[in-house]
């Protein structure tokens, strides 16, 4: 497999940006999707850009938003990407536009063929973004021989199971949100540390 890149998702400081950016991300996602409660601003979405080193990308969450808005935000804050759930538009422009799946079974396996334009497929579970929910992660192998997408796994994923979706996966990449959260909401440096150290060790036995 390509090497496995992490997706750290539902950042809302600057401080946990730089955390997980230490931990060895790839990738930190910023949500903007007003119900959440892991909803930022664009200005404080450009705190946490402003925070990450040159090399770690900043993903934008939206859900149920037209594109033109997502782009519109993307422009602002100076996002490397968009990730879409919910309804999702026809792709255009010149972003990477990422589409956020729920899976609950091999019925979602028709929409990742009927997918184009995407440059990423994230199967999350069946309780949507951030819901902690985990599906069935031998279907990532399924989809990736039906997409030309990469395909990443998200939904119910922690510091003690990732290396299990990883190994029955075999996705390019991994995307966590509340599997790396504390009491209080925000990230857990130990988890953070944790997930990231988890899935290298299981991707390095898949190499």
């Amino acid at each position: 497999m390509t090497r496995l890149r992490i997706k750290l998702c539902g950042v809302r400081r600057a401080r946990d940006a730089e955390l997980c950016a230490q931990a060895g991300a790839d990738e930190i996602g910023v949500v903007f999707a007003p119900h959440s409660r892991r909803c930022v601003t664009v200005a404080g979405a450009r705190e946490i850009r402003a925070a990450l080193p040159d090399d770690v990308r900043l993903v934008g969450v939206f859900q149920d938003a037209a594109l033109s808005e997502a782009l519109r935000v993307a422009e602002e804050v100076g996002l490397c990407a968009v990730q879409l759930h919910g309804v999702l538009p026809e792709p255009s422009g010149a972003l990477p536009l990422y589409a956020a799946l729920q899976v609950d079974g091999e019925a979602a396996l028709a929409r990742v063929a009927a997918l184009r334009g995407f440059r990423r497929l994230l199967l999350d579970g069946p309780a949507g973004g951030g819901g902690g929910v985990a599906f069935g992660w031998t279907l990532a192998q399924k989809a990736r021989s039906l997409t030309a997408a990469e395909v990443f796994i998200g939904g119910g994923l922690t510091p003690q199971n990732v290396a299990q979706a990883i190994r029955a996966g075999h996705p390019d990449g991994v995307d966590v949100a509340s599997g790396i959260e504390g009491p209080d909401g925000f990230k857990d440096p130990a988890r953070v540390r944790d997930f990231v150290a988890a899935s290298r060790a299981a991707a390095r036995e898949l190499a």
